[in-house]
């Protein structure tokens, strides 16, 4: 799911995703020639980067891999009646770069799926899926620029046509022809430049330029830039000041833009190294309500509690005249088990989504090994790995969402839990978002068709390991959206059962099979098994 563009946050990315993301947002359709030509290309490339491998151990990993998966489906167009079953087949070159040395640290997991359908008239498609982040040092200790990429796959309505993805060990695929669904990107780059003032206090100064695309429609599609100066006292004790001015607009593409500006003073308090308390005042100025321009007072307090490396607790709280948000934290890691809650409600401008939290068993098992491994690229090998020996998707389950323009409120909840045994593991998701629109007649898509949109989503994976070469997974899942209206409800249910395991040193199977049932707005039944393999370089 891409992430929303809020009233407030920061971004990161690399210079090699720019280039895909802009190639994977194009509106044109794609060829069936083109998945040869990027095959080619990829294997190319993956040749030209085998220099990079030979770099000093810790300083850059890079893994090309293809992978091949056959699914049978019975109902491809996810109907109630008139079922159409179909034979998909799954090209999947794609390739993981990560550095954590030099002037460019990050990482980027980009994949290129080539979706080709037999027994049925539907037209062969591509998906593209995109992670990467990065923060790029160009004058030491001073000027760097944070980029952030996202490519996927995204709900245009809550209300409408809901389908569960097939989960491979090396990430999900939606290959099912679900009208609802669009291939959403996000590109940000945010250059920051910091120093001394005098003596007495620090400065940075930050930018930040996003885009968002979304493909088959316009809506979504925004652009936005904003830039804050923040200024804090230099080398503060117990107690310290800062200052901080703000400037935010987005830009969609169909609507009107919004706009605000925000001018706060803080004081920063440290009693001892385990607790840290912010208390702020100030001014703002916003277009929210679309009334004309609204002038008011913000401030708002935050505190933080870190008893132990493996437990942390935050909260804040902040006044608005168009509505107060809030965070609360909580996440304590123990020798085989991490528990995350988050509760957080913040304003957003443009698509919706799940924001903070753990939205994926990627993100829950590389909290689980911080303290096994801190080396976060090290780490990301061995969460990739553990993830790959249990037969989980690093990207599932997938957070709720849907495309819209307009400033709303987001109001989310979200309960994380995995248990790791010797041999078995459980994890288990929760998920509850409420979306309000703000002002009247500002917001296209779902929120120009009802006051709110209320989503839910459970998920519960329990893994075994058969031998140390083999093991199977089962994940049941369901998502639930209401709106205001009767005819605003869908329900999707899903069981996912996969056996995987290692056919070779690089090389690593997997045999699955899916049961979903919809009800509500678009209700249907499908049943799906599927092979799948990775070959890794």
């Amino acid at each position: 799911m891409p992430p929303a563009v809020m009233a407030t946050g920061t971004a990161t990315a690399t210079d090699m995703a720019t280039a895909m993301d802009m190639a994977a947002m194009t509106r044109r359709r794609a060829e069936p020639r083109c998945l040869a030509f990027a095959a080619a290309a990829w294997a190319m490339a993956a040749h030209a980067q085998q220099g990079l491998t030979a770099a000093p151990a810790g300083s850059m990993i890079v893994q090309p891999r293809i992978g091949v998966m056959q699914t049978w489906t019975d109902n491809l167009r996810l109907q109630e009646h008139d079922k159409d079953a179909a034979l998909i087949t799954t090209l999947s070159p794609g390739i993981r770069i990560l550095s954590n040395s030099g002037s460019l640290r990050g990482s980027v997991d980009y994949t290129l799926n080539g979706i080709a359908y037999l027994k049925t008239d539907q037209p062969a498609r591509f998906q593209n899926s995109l992670v990467a982040n990065a923060q790029a040092e160009l004058i030491s200790r001073t000027l760097f620029v944070d980029m952030r990429a996202n490519i996927g796959q995204q709900n245009a309505s809550a209300f409408g046509q809901q389908s569960a993805p097939t989960l491979g060990s090396q990430g999900a695929v939606n290959n099912l022809a679900n009208q609802n669904q669009h291939e959403t990107g996000t590109l940000a780059i945010a250059p920051s430049l910091r120093g001394m003032l005098g003596g007495v206090a620090t400065y940075d100064l930050r930018g930040e330029f996003t885009r968002t695309e979304a493909r088959g429609t316009s809506l979504g599609d925004s652009r936005g830039s904003s830039g804050t100066l923040r200024i804090d006292q230099w080398n503060a004790g117990m107690l310290g000041w800062w200052l901080q001015a703000n400037t935010q607009q987005v830009k969609p593409k169909t609507a009107r833009s919004n706009r605000s500006e925000t001018l706060k003073a803080g004081v920063n308090y440290r009693p001892d190294p385990d607790w840290f308390f912010t208390l702020d005042a100030g001014r703002e100025r916003n277009d929210f309500l679309g009334s004309g321009t609204q002038d008011g007072p913000t401030g708002g307090v935050t505190a933080e509690w870190t008893p132990t490396p493996r437990t942390r607790m935050g909260a804040n709280w902040q006044y608005h005249d168009y509505g107060n948000s809030h965070g609360l934290t909580f996440e304590h890691r123990m020798a085989r088990s991490v528990w995350r809650f988050a509760d957080m409600s913040t304003t957003t401008l443009g698509n919706t989504g799940a924001p903070g939290g753990v939205r994926t068993y990627y993100d829950q098992f590389f909290l689980l090994f911080a303290s096994v491994e801190p080396d976060p690229v090290q780490r990301d090998v061995r969460v990739r790995q553990e993830l790959q020996r249990q037969g989980l998707s690093p990207d599932a389950p997938l957070a709720n969402g849907f495309l819209s323009t307009g400033p709303s409120r987001l109001r989310s909840q979200q309960l994380g839990v995995t248990l790791q045994g010797v041999r078995s593991s459980l994890s288990a998701q929760l998920s509850r978002s409420i979306t309000r629109r703000l002002g009247s007649n500002l917001n296209q898509g779902d929120l120009a068709n009802t006051s709110r949109v209320e989503q839910r989503s459970y998920a519960l994976t329990a893994s075994h390991q058969l031998t140390p070469l083999s093991g199977v997974s089962l994940t049941a899942s369901r998502q639930e959206s209401t709106g205001d209206f009767a005819n605003q409800s869908i329900q999707l249910t899903s069981w996912i059962a996969s056996w995987n395991a290692r056919l070779g040193p690089r090389l690593n199977g997997q045999l699955g099979a899916r049961h979903s049932r919809s009800e509500g707005a678009a209700p249907y039944t499908e049943n799906a098994v599927y092979a799948n393999l990775t070959q890794l370089f």
